[in-house]
């Protein structure tokens, strides 16, 4: 038996209330039809999902997401929290992030996220013209201001904010603006997902706002090429943080990486809806990738099941080009979803260029960083 350590929670669903254009999670709607009323998680399994998971490990982590999942509103978590307290065991310990368009927060949302040491994911694309390209509201119109405003309250309030970026055909472009703007806003924390969905228009090609292989290989140099500027190489400190280039650090120390795109098997946390139906991935969640529910196999039961285990496998079909690569250990073929969104890709990742031009440029600095870690820490 394998212990479950994390969970991603959909409370609401693929329910948001703005639209995206690049956003892969609202089409996911047709799995449960009905109005927004229907999508609501019920307190019998959102008690389950506590209840279960902390009988499945020593130290989970919830991870709420969406849609969006601040529409359930602040009293929804706050029962959550307090079934936590009631069902956390001696000796045991948890985690909540909470990831959010950052629309819907407020005063009181802030001091009870500090409160509870929530962190907190707010998806902020870069300044407004880079933010605003694609995030708009129901309305079409942008959402950076309401967005950054929001997400500066959660600084000043003193909690832990990470800024999820995405990285499509436009900001592509503009590494160096997005990453001067955040870091001189104060959000320090950083996580960069690149955009490729297939072409609803046209079935044989990936949409539009999807980044290619090289741009986002530029992307990634610039970007790292800042990360280092910034790393005050004295002191062994980081001046920001970056999830991909800090799990590329672990993975040289000799560490596992906290990033399941770098692993060799990628089940290692499940998605559970509003309905208690438990899914193995977040992006592919389907018909074929559902693993179970929650009052039915149970979280651990799905966690150990055929079914997911096949899923965690699938990432290690990554053909022969990948097997005979210099640099698979780092990735093992990357993210499972970025072989599938274009068919022209035919099954192979569709950055595995932009991998294999950052690597080679990267690895005399990822040498250098990894070789003073192992020296500080063995001392």
């Amino acid at each position: 038996m394998r212990h479950l350590q994390s969970l991603l929670i959909k409370p609401v669903g693929s329910f948001c209330n703005i639209h995206c254009d690049y956003c892969f999670y609202l089409e996911k709607h047709a799995l449960y039809p009905g109005p927004v009323s229907r999508h609501r998680m019920s307190d019998e399994v959102l008690e389950g999902l506590i209840r279960q998971m902390f009988a499945c490990s020593n130290a989970p982590t919830f991870t709420w997401h969406g849609g969006e999942p601040t529409i359930m509103g602040l009293a929804f978590f706050e029962r959550a929290v307090a079934l936590q307290r009631r069902y956390c065991r001696p000796g045991q310990r948890y985690f909540n992030a909470l990831q959010t368009h950052g629309l819907l927060l407020d005063e009181a949302w802030a001091d009870f996220l500090r409160r509870e040491n929530f962190l907190v994911g707010v998806s902020l694309d870069g300044p407004q013209a880079v933010h605003d390209r694609y995030r708009k509201d129901a309305r079409g119109q942008g959402t950076f201001e309401r967005a950054f405003a929001n997400a500066r309250l959660l600084l000043d309030r003193g909690v832990e904010v990470n800024v999820l970026a995405t990285v499509n055909d436009h900001s592509v472009q503009h590494a160096e603006a997005i990453y001067r703007f955040f870091t001189a806003h104060g959000f320090s924390f950083m996580q960069f997902s690149p955009v490729v969905e297939s072409d609803p228009n046209d079935p044989t090609r990936a949409a539009p706002f999807s980044v290619d292989a090289q741009a986002y290989g530029r992307f990634l140099t610039r970007l790292f090429e800042l990360w280092l500027e910034d790393f005050d190489w004295a002191h062994l400190r980081q001046g920001s943080s970056i999830r991909f280039f800090d799990a590329l650090v672990k993975r040289y120390v000799g560490m596992v990486p906290d990033h399941c795109a770098m692993l060799q098997d990628c089940a290692v946390y499940l998605v559970a809806e509003h309905t208690g139906d438990l899914y193995s991935c977040d992006f592919l969640v389907d018909a074929q990738s559902r693993v179970g529910h929650l009052f039915e196999e149970g979280l651990q039961g799905a966690f150990d099941s055929a079914a997911h285990r096949a899923f965690g496998q699938r990432k290690a079909d990554y053909g022969e080009t990948c097997a005979r690569c210099r640099w698979l250990k780092l990735c093992y073929g990357g993210c499972i979803k970025d072989r599938l969104r274009d068919p022209r890709d035919q099954g192979h990742n569709r950055f595995c260029a932009a991998y294999l031009d950052f690597f080679k440029r990267a690895h005399p600095e990822l040498e250098r960083l990894a070789a003073l870690y192992r020296t500080h820490y063995s001392q």
